[in-house]
C-alpha cells in the first residue's frame, strides 16, 4: 500500500512538473520574438504550441514569391523598413503590403529608368508626316501587334487616349497619343480615320492580348476591327489552363526569358496606381505602351511555336477560340433589354413578400437581424438547441439540413431567396443599364479550366428563373432559345461505346427511366417521369460521370455511405462500358498527367503520377487485408488495417480522387463546351445572314433575338446549326422555345400552332 501511495505521489509530482514545463514553454513562446530567418525561412513555435511556417515556406504563386523575395532583400539592404515592433507580426499579407509600399517608393526611379532605357526603335507618333510614314509602313506588313490605352475599363463609357502598334517587318514599335492632357499629339478622329483601312482590313492580321476589350474600345469610336490573327490571352489559357494570372505583364515576367524579356514587367497598377493614362507623361506612355505590343508580338511568336507542335490544339485555337472572340463581342454589344416597368412592379411585390416573411420570422425566432449570422447562431444553437453539425454555421447548406428541426427554417430560406432576388437582381440590374438602354455583360470563353463559357455583370449562369423575366425582346423581335438536350450523357455514351447506355438514345427511349430500370432492377413502368427511381438516377448519373464522393452521394440520395457505394457498384455492373471508360481515364491521367477532349482541349494535372502510384499501392494493401475488390467505404472502422496504413492512404486519397473526378469531368464537360462553341459559331453566322442577333449563351443554350415573323423552316435551320456542330454515334437533340420575355418560353410546336 505504501509503495502504491509513493507511486501515486511520484506520478502526481511528475504531472505537476510536466504542466509546469508546458506552462514555462508556453510563456517562453509568447515572449519569443522570432529571428529574421525563422520568420522567412524555417518557421517557429507560436505561443499556442503550433509550428508556424516561414513566409517562404507557404504555398505561393510565382508572382508572390518573386515579390516577397524582393521585399526581403530590400529590407535587408535598408531600402525600406518593416514599420513593425516585432518580427512575429510580419506575415505574408503584411510583407505584400510592404511590397506595395516599396513599389510606390521605387516608382519614380523605375519610371525614370524606363524612359532612360527606352529602346531606339520605340517611337512616338506626334505629327502628320510621322503618321503618314507609319501608314505606308503598315501596308508592307502581313500582321501587326495592337493595343489601346484608355481612360478606364468601361468599354461603353471610357475613351481611347492612345494606340500602340508593333511592326515586325519594319522592326519598330509606336505609341500614338490622341487624348493625353499634356504633350504634342494628333487628333483622335484624324488618327483613327488614317488607320481605319488597316484596322478594318481582314487580310492584315492583328495580334492582341485580351482582344475583346480593344475591339470594344474601337467600336466605341466608330471602328470595327477585323482580322484578328491571335489573342495571346486566349492562347495562353489553351497552353496552360492552370495559370494563376493571365495579365500580360505577369505572364511576361514568368515566360519572358524564353523570348527575350529578362527583366520583371511591371503592371499598370504597380507603376501608375489610380492615375489615369491620359495623365501620364508622353515619354513614359511611349515606353509603357510600346512595350505592351512589343511583348505581345514576341509572346505570339513563342506561343505559335508551341501550338504548331500540337496540331489539335492549334486547330482548336485557330478554328474555334480565335474566331469566337468576334462572337463574344457581338453578344456583348447586343446586350440585354431590361423591362424597367416590370422591374419596378416586381420589386414592389418582392418587398411586400419580404415584409410578410420578416413578420413570420419574428414570431418564430424573435426580433433579431435575420441577416446577421451571429444573431441567428445564438438563437439556433444557444436558445433553441438545434443540432450543431457545422461549427454554428447559418449558411444555406446548413439551413437546408436543419429544415426538419424547426418550422421557421423554411421561412428563413424563403426570406434569403427573396432578399437576394431583390437586391442582387431586380433592384441592381436596372442600375447597370448603359446609355443605349441595354445591360451589357461580359462572356468569358476561357475563364473555366474545362473551356465552358462563363459570364459576369451579370452572371447569367446563376441568374434565378424569376430574374430572367426582367429580359424582354425589342419590338418586332422574339427571344429564341435553343438548348442541347442531355449533351453530357450523350457524349459519355459516345466516348464509352457502352451498348446499353447508348440504347435509349438509339431507340428514342427516356434515358433516366431506362437507367433506373436496369440499375434498380424494377419494371420500367415504375421508373417513369416523377418516380423516385428516376429522380435518384438523375442524381446518380451525375455522381457516376463526375465521381461525386460517397459521402455527398449518400446525402443527396438519403442513404448510407455503404449504400451509396453499392449504388455505384450496381451501376457499373449494369453499364460495364461506362466503367471501363472511366477506369481508362484514370489510367491515362496517371500516365500522362493530362487528358484531352475530342477536339484536343487539354486539362493538365502536374504531379499526379507519383501520388496516383502511391494511392494504388496503398489501396492494394488494404484490399489484400479486407479481401475486397475495392477499399471499403468504412475502412477507418476496420481494425485489421494498421493505423499507419489508413493514415498513409487517407493522405493521398483526397488529392488523387479529386484529380480522377476532374479528369473525367474535363473530357465530358470540355467536349460539351467545344461542341457548344462550334454551334455558337454556326448560329452566329446564320443570325447575321438574317439580320438577327445572337445575344447570350447559358450552359448548353444559345439565346438569340429573331424576327417575330420567323418561320418553322428558319427555326429548323437554327436547330441544324446546333446539331451539325458534332457527329456522335448517338443522335443529338435540341429543345427550342420562343418567347417575348425570357423565362416564359413556349415550345416551337405550340408557338406555331397558336400562330396558325
Amino acid at each position: 500500500m505504501l509503495n502504491m501511495n509513493l507511486q501515486f505521489i511520484e506520478e502526481k509530482d511528475s504531472q505537476k512538473t510536466k504542466r509546469a514545463k508546458a506552462a514555462q514553454a508556453k510563456k517562453e513562446a509568447a515572449l519569443h520574438d522570432p529571428t529574421w530567418a525563422e520568420v522567412w525561412e524555417t518557421g517557429y513555435i507560436t505561443k499556442t504550441g503550433k509550428q508556424k511556417p516561414g513566409i517562404l515556406q507557404m504555398n505561393l504563386t510565382a508572382t508572390d514569391k518573386a515579390r516577397l523575395l524582393d521585399v526581403k532583400k530590400a529590407i535587408e539592404a535598408g531600402e525600406i523598413g518593416t514599420g513593425l515592433d516585432s518580427n512575429k507580426t510580419l506575415t505574408k499579407t503584411k510583407a505584400l503590403e510592404i511590397y506595395r509600399g516599396l513599389m510606390n517608393q521605387r516608382k519614380t526611379g523605375i519610371l525614370r529608368e524606363m524612359v532612360e532605357k527606352t529602346p531606339t526603335n520605340y517611337r512616338l507618333i506626334q505629327t502628320v508626316p510621322q503618321l503618314r510614314r507609319l501608314v505606308e509602313d503598315l501596308e508592307r506588313e502581313t500582321f501587326v501587334a495592337l493595343d489601346t490605352e484608355t481612360t478606364g475599363l468601361n468599354v461603353y463609357q471610357d475613351e481611347i487616349v492612345g494606340l500602340s502598334l508593333s511592326l515586325p517587318v519594319a522592326d519598330y514599335h509606336v505609341y500614338i497619343p490622341v487624348a493625353h492632357k499634356a504633350g504634342k499629339q494628333l487628333d483622335r478622329d484624324l488618327v483613327l480615320e488614317a488607320l481605319r483601312p488597316m484596322l478594318t482590313n481582314p487580310d492584315l492580321g492583328k495580334v492582341l492580348h485580351n482582344a475583346k476589350f480593344d475591339i470594344h474600345m474601337l467600336i466605341r469610336h466608330g471602328v470595327r476591327m477585323k482580322g484578328l490573327l491571335h489573342d495571346t490571352r486566349i492562347a495562353m489559357a489553351l497552353l496552360n489552363e492552370n495559370e494563376t494570372s493571365y495579365a500580360l505583364k505577369n505572364l511576361a515576367t514568368k515566360y519572358g526569358k524564353y523570348f527575350g524579356f529578362q527583366e520583371e514587367s511591371h503592371t499598370f497598377d504597380e507603376l501608375f496606381g489610380k492615375t489615369r493614362f491620359d495623365d501620364v507623361a508622353l515619354d513614359v506612355a511611349l515606353v509603357y505602351a510600346a512595350k505592351d505590343t512589343h511583348l505581345t508580338l514576341e509572346f505570339y511568336k513563342w506561343q505559335k511555336e508551341h501550338l504548331q507542335k500540337r496540331d489539335k490544339l492549334l486547330q482548336l485555337h485557330r478554328d474555334i477560340e480565335n474566331v469566337l472572340v468576334d462572337v463574344c463581342v457581338d453578344m456583348e454589344q447586343t446586350g440585354l433589354l431590361i423591362d424597367r416597368e416590370f422591374a419596378a412592379e416586381y420589386g414592389d411585390e418582392l418587398r411586400a413578400e419580404i415584409v410578410a416573411a420578416e413578420a413570420k420570422l419574428k414570431k418564430a425566432f424573435g426580433d433579431i437581424n435575420f441577416n446577421s449570422p451571429s444573431q441567428l447562431a445564438k438563437v439556433f444553437y444557444d436558445d433553441l438547441k438545434l443540432p450543431d453539425n457545422n461549427k454554428r454555421s447559418t449558411d444555406v447548406k446548413t439551413l437546408k439540413a436543419l429544415q426538419g428541426e424547426h418550422d421557421g427554417i423554411k421561412t428563413l430560406l424563403e426570406y434569403r431567396g427573396l432578399t437576394k432576388l431583390l437586391g442582387t437582381y431586380v433592384d441592381a440590374l436596372p442600375e447597370k443599364i448603359q446609355t443605349d438602354g441595354r445591360l451589357h455583360g461580359s462572356f468569358n470563353q476561357v475563364q473555366t479550366v474545362t473551356g465552358r463559357f462563363s459570364s459576369n455583370d451579370p452572371n447569367l449562369q446563376n441568374l434565378p428563373p424569376k430574374a430572367r423575366k426582367l429580359v424582354i425582346a425589342p419590338k418586332g423581335m422574339l427571344i429564341l432559345g435553343s438548348d442541347f438536350s442531355q449533351i453530357e450523357p450523350r457524349i459519355l455514351a459516345h466516348l464509352s461505346g457502352d451498348e446499353h447506355f447508348r440504347e435509349p438514345y438509339l431507340l428514342g427511349q427516356d434515358l433516366y427511366s431506362t437507367l433506373a430500370s436496369r440499375v434498380f432492377k424494377v419494371p420500367i413502368e415504375e421508373c417513369r417521369d416523377g418516380s423516385i427511381y428516376r429522380k435518384k438516377m438523375k442524381i446518380g448519373l451525375l455522381a457516376v460521370m463526375y465521381g461525386t464522393s460517397m459521402f455527398t452521394l449518400s446525402q443527396q440520395l438519403g442513404i448510407s455511405i455503404e449504400e451509396a457505394q453499392e449504388f455505384i457498384r450496381d451501376f457499373f455492373t449494369s453499364y460495364p462500358g461506362v466503367h471501363k471508360f472511366i477506369l481508362s481515364v484514370h489510367e491515362s491521367v496517371k500516365k500522362d498527367e493530362f487528358v484531352e477532349t475530342i477536339d484536343g482541349r487539354k486539362r493538365r494535372f502536374s504531379g499526379h503520377r507519383e501520388q496516383a502510384k502511391a494511392y494504388d499501392a496503398l489501396a492494394r494493401k488494404i484490399c489484400s487485408i479486407t479481401g475486397t475488390a475495392e477499399v471499403p467505404a468504412n475502412f477507418w472502422k476496420i481494425k485489421e488495417i494498421p493505423r499507419a496504413l489508413k493514415e498513409a492512404y487517407q493522405k493521398v486519397k483526397g488529392p488523387v480522387e479529386s484529380v480522377r473526378r476532374q479528369s473525367v469531368n474535363a473530357i465530358i464537360q470540355g467536349t460539351a463546351a467545344d461542341v457548344m462553341k462550334k454551334a455558337l459559331l454556326q448560329v452566329h453566322a446564320y443570325c447575321k445572314s438574317k439580320g438577327w442577333e445572337l445575344f447570350a449563351t447559358v450552359h448548353d443554350e444559345a439565346l438569340m433575338l429573331v424576327s417575330d415573323q420567323i418561320t418553322p423552316a428558319e427555326v429548323r435551320e437554327i436547330e441544324n446549326c446546333m446539331l451539325s456542330a458534332v457527329d456522335l454515334n448517338v443522335p443529338m437533340k435540341v429543345d427550342t422555345e420562343l418567347m417575348k420575355r425570357w423565362g416564359e418560353g413556349i415550345k416551337k410546336s405550340e408557338w406555331f400552332n397558336q400562330a396558325a
